[in-house]
């Protein structure tokens, strides 16, 4: 009489190992994945230029319009609220030029500058020292 279970054991080992393979492949391939676009975000977030004033939104609002007129930009696309204002203009080498503000309290402002998509920290600080001396 022949023995069945061994072929049967062996089918399923191989079965149950090209599974976990795959299983592993794919998690992988996943944290792989994750962990380049967290790269990258860390990274575009890393390009803006950042400053926390202490002034209300209106009053920095007004302070990034100053701002962007001293470095002759104009401001194409205007966005406020009480809590998140943004304005976007076309600056050197056809770049945009997006400046966001977030209220984080009644008399304090965080604002971000960032400048074309890979980021100019240097003309970024520029506008932002500009920025900050009408504040």
């Amino acid at each position: 009489m022949k023995n069945d279970s061994t072929p049967m054991t062996a089918k399923l080992k191989k079965f149950l190992v090209t599974a976990f393979c795959a299983l592993s492949v794919s998690a992988l391939t996943g944290c792989i994945a994750a962990a380049a676009a967290g790269g990258g975000a860390v990274y575009y977030a890393m390009s803006d230029v950042e400053y926390t004033a202490a002034a209300s939104m209106d009053r920095a609002w007004s302070a990034t319009l100053q701002g962007m007129e001293d470095m002759n930009l104009l401001a194409e696309a205007k966005s406020k609220s009480a809590s998140k204002s943004s304005c976007e203009a076309v600056g050197p080498g056809d770049k945009t030029v997006r400046v966001t503000l977030k209220a984080d309290s009644a008399e304090v402002t965080s604002i971000y500058v960032r400048v074309g998509i890979k980021g100019d920290k240097v003309y970024s600080q520029q506008l932002m020292d500009k920025i900050k001396s009408h504040l």
